[in-house]
């Protein structure tokens, strides 16, 4: 990491826009809201600036690797200027209190991956990644992306959580957006309303027919195209099936063997949500039932959270510690990496950490602080979620409600009974909720 007066040096070389783009990503705020805030009209300006700073600070992607690079400025900042980065960020990135610098993450690979590697490379490819939130959903499509890229594939990545709440209730409009938001990752003008004809009969065919003569019109190259957060979509009971629909039409349409059929066994589709049952979608019972490889995330097992352990060297923690870290942290990707990367810290120990973790000197605090917060947005939630941690026996619930307390990652779901997700949550909102 660079000395502070060549940092301080490299701040003073940044404009007033590329300081204010930098404030914005450093508290975690998505492309689309900094391009509001920077008042451009798309997000690709955001990118351009990101990219500019990083290359000032030195930071550049290695070939085949997928944005990598503007991650290197949180440390960076964190260390330097720590007030500009959020508490979230600096958790997310192993800084602690205690121990500014940042702690290295390691990478376990699980059993589905090298089948999601091989599926990419197929004509009119489709995965779905299913998991809860901090599963590691992110760093999957990372790996993905850059074994795409490394195989000269085209990439592009659009998040349904970039759009506005008045966009996301309105289907036509979630659709439009979708189109231009495409365009802007390809960089592509918008010429959506060239194209759009209401006397073609829907919303779908209108958005098949400008991806088909417009956007991948002229793809020499396989494009791998990712819809993230798409939970946002399956939670709209006026339209989602409509959605379903449109995704398994392109996955039909890639199996033609006419021009069509050209366009879209160029397109790998990745689609990555949170859950299987929605409050009024099953996956399963879908339109995109059965369509290409869906790839659950599941928690880490013994033997993975004993690989971790040697990957960060705590050689010295017994089959006996392992599994008591799993009971409080339940294998949960997010929470046994965040546990291993305190026990880095000085004067840690896992004694400790199993004595602090429910309490406000966690080193999970702001993950906990912000699902009670969404917790206590919904009282009717709240009130469920109190009965499965204070409830010796599975709980019963209704299926919304499973859906909002999986995807949030706050239980395990067996058949329709519904247990703490791990000890940690159990202590920790038992006696806050």
């Amino acid at each position: 990491m660079m000395e502070r007066k060549e940092f301080e040096a490299k701040c003073e070389k940044l404009t007033p826009k590329q300081l204010k783009v930098l404030k914005l990503f450093l508290q975690g705020n998505p492309e689309a809201k900094i391009a509001k805030c920077i008042e451009v009209n798309n997000s690709s300006s955001v990118r351009h600036h990101i990219s500019n700073i990083c290359e000032l600070f030195g930071f550049q992607n290695e070939p085949g690797e997928h944005l990598r690079q503007r991650d290197e400025l949180i440390p960076l900042f964190a260390k330097y200027k720590p007030d500009l980065v959020s508490d979230k960020l600096k958790e997310n990135y192993g800084i602690f209190p205690d121990n500014p610098q940042k702690v290295k993450f390691y990478y376990v690979e699980r059993d589905c991956e090298s089948k999601c590697y091989d599926k990419i490379l197929e004509d009119g490819a489709l995965i779905r990644i299913k998991a809860p939130q901090k599963m590691g959903k992110t760093l999957l499509v990372d790996r993905i992306l850059d074994r795409a890229s490394q195989a000269g594939y085209k990439t592009a990545l659009l998040s349904f959580e970039e759009a506005d709440s008045e966009v996301l209730g309105d289907y036509r409009k979630l659709l439009q957006w979708l189109c231009v938001t495409l365009g802007d990752l390809l960089e592509l003008d918008n010429k959506l309303m060239e194209h759009w004809d209401d006397t073609l009969g829907g919303i779908n065919p209108n958005v098949t027919k400008y991806l088909e003569r417009y956007l991948f019109k002229d793809f020499a190259q396989p494009l791998v195209l990712v819809l993230e957060k798409v939970d946002l979509v399956f939670e709209q009971a006026n339209f989602n099936v409509d959605f379903c629909r449109l995704l398994r039409a392109w996955n039909d349409a890639a199996k033609r063997k006419d021009r069509r059929g050209a366009i879209w066994r160029k397109i790998r589709l990745i689609i990555v949500h949170a859950t299987e049952v929605y409050s009024s979608l099953d996956i399963n019972s879908s339109p995109l039932a059965g369509v290409g490889l869906t790839v659950p995330l599941p928690d880490f097992t013994l033997e993975k959270v004993q690989q971790l352990a040697r990957q960060y060297q705590h050689n010295c923690l017994s089959t006996e510690e392992i599994q008591q870290l799993m009971v409080m942290f339940g294998g949960y990707p997010y929470l046994v990496q965040t546990a291993f990367a305190y026990l880095q810290t000085p004067q840690s120990s896992l004694t400790k950490l199993l004595e602090i973790s429910p309490t406000e000197q966690s080193p999970f605090i702001n993950h906990l602080r912000e699902l009670f917060g969404k917790l206590k947005l919904c009282p009717e939630l709240a009130a469920v979620y109190r009965e499965v941690v204070n409830n010796n026996k599975s709980a019963m619930l209704e299926t919304h409600q499973i859906f909002k307390l999986e995807s949030m990652g706050l239980v395990r779901v067996e058949n329709n009974d519904c247990f703490p997700r791990c000890d940690l949550y159990r202590k920790y909102f038992s006696v806050r909720l």
